[in-house]
């Protein structure tokens, strides 16, 4: 009996197929779950505005940046970035149905790059998205990612999850697993939800690999569900602060030079103000490049806090995650030669404080401290 559908060519290499009307394909699959994943996503996903205040209005005027967030409850709490919104005096949220207001920063966490927000009471419910599970997330599996790039209007991106756990050169103050992915982000994405086929949040898109193509990453979703269980808990988020931002020297780095060198954290900065300014910390002075990567040598060596080696990104993190803000600690460091040890109380870190050490996707304007870019072969620290 002949196939109604299949028409074949006998005595040929021909074979036409005639598919019955009705017939779904896979791709028309694809697109009906991408329309309703962006139908259901993009009303809670909003854009953001930011105006950013100057110590200095006449010689530093005030600037501004973009980003997005997602709602997480009915009542209006929202998600972002933590540096898309550190040191706002104004952050104007624009929803989906282009309705415009004024969101108060409730908590921020400068540590995770993450900032809870509160839009000011609707009517009405807010849409709020569905938060997933990060930690059984599988290279491969797809990812959407979105925003409101540029203010242009809400868009969808797609791609799949790249890679797991800290990129090579990713900042040690960064989360240790962090979420690679190869969904397009631009400026207006930052603070925005990386959501999985179902449709589940599973990170918070966060930056984007200066240089390369379809290299961003993510915040794991995971990581805010703990942000917000201690804000919940506590009605506030703290972070220890000491002030100070550096790179750790490679063998091959600190066998180049002749002065005195070691394994530890180079310090590169001390923040006006800080702990570590008041104690006497000393940044570098000599400037230089090598293999692309700037340098500023001649500072002080942190080698330990607590006792606790911090020779190496690993170290560092472990030595620094028990402290807390109130908390005198013992740092020992490395000066001119010479091993030397100081006791400094930590306190919180100020809001507006937050230097970027990767590149945001909001536009770097302004201020030279949004949107450093993140050098990979480098591990950058801020503490």
């Amino acid at each position: 009996m002949k196939h109604p559908s299949l028409s074949l060519l006998l005595g040929g290499a021909l074979c036409v197929v005639a598919f019955a009307p009705g017939t779904i394909f896979a791709h028309d699959r694809d697109e009906d779950q991408l329309v309703r994943l962006y139908k259901q996503l993009a009303p809670t996903t909003v854009y953001l505005s930011v105006i950013y205040d100057s110590l200095h209005p006449l010689s530093d005027p005030s600037t501004t940046g973009v980003g997005a967030g997602f709602l997480i409850d009915k009542s209006g709490t929202l998600l972002t970035n933590a540096h898309v919104v550190d040191g706002a005096s104004t952050i104007t949220v624009t929803l989906f149905d282009g309705t415009r207001v004024i969101a108060e920063l409730l908590a921020l966490d400068s540590a995770q790059d993450i900032a809870i927000l509160r839009l000011p009471p609707a009517n009405h419910d807010y849409p709020t998205v569905t938060l997933g599970d990060s930690n059984v997330l599988h290279v491969g599996q797809h990812a959407l990612v979105v925003g409101s790039p540029f203010g242009l209007g809400f868009t969808l991106t797609s791609g799949i999850i790249s890679g797991l756990g800290p990129a090579m050169g990713s900042p040690s103050s960064t989360p240790t697993r962090i979420i690679q992915t190869t969904a397009p982000i631009n400026p207006g994405n930052s603070g925005g939800p990386l959501v999985d086929s179902k449709g589940q949040v599973i990170g918070i898109t966060t930056a984007t690999l200066m240089g390369a193509q379809n290299i961003g990453f993510a915040v794991p979703v995971n990581i805010a569900k703990e942000v917000l269980a201690e804000f919940n808990a506590k009605g506030a988020i703290t972070r220890p602060w000491l002030g100070i931002g550096g790179k750790f020297p490679t063998d091959p780095m600190i066998a180049l030079f002749a002065i005195p060198l070691a394994g530890g954290l180079l310090i590169e900065d001390v923040e006006d103000g800080s702990p570590a300014a008041e104690a006497g910390l000393k940044s570098g002075t000599l400037r230089l490049t090598v293999e692309d990567i700037p340098w500023v040598l001649g500072g002080d060596i942190l080698l330990a806090v607590n006792g606790h080696p911090t020779i190496d990104p690993e170290t560092f993190t472990r030595a620094i995650k028990p402290l807390a803000s109130g908390q005198e600690v013992e740092v020992e460091i490395l000066r001119n030669g010479e091993h030397r040890h100081l006791w400094i109380v930590l306190r919180e870190r100020p809001r507006g404080s937050l230097r970027p050490k990767m590149v945001s996707s909001r536009p770097a304007v302004g201020s030279p401290s949004r949107g450093l870019p993140w050098r990979p072969q480098t591990q950058l620290v801020a503490f």
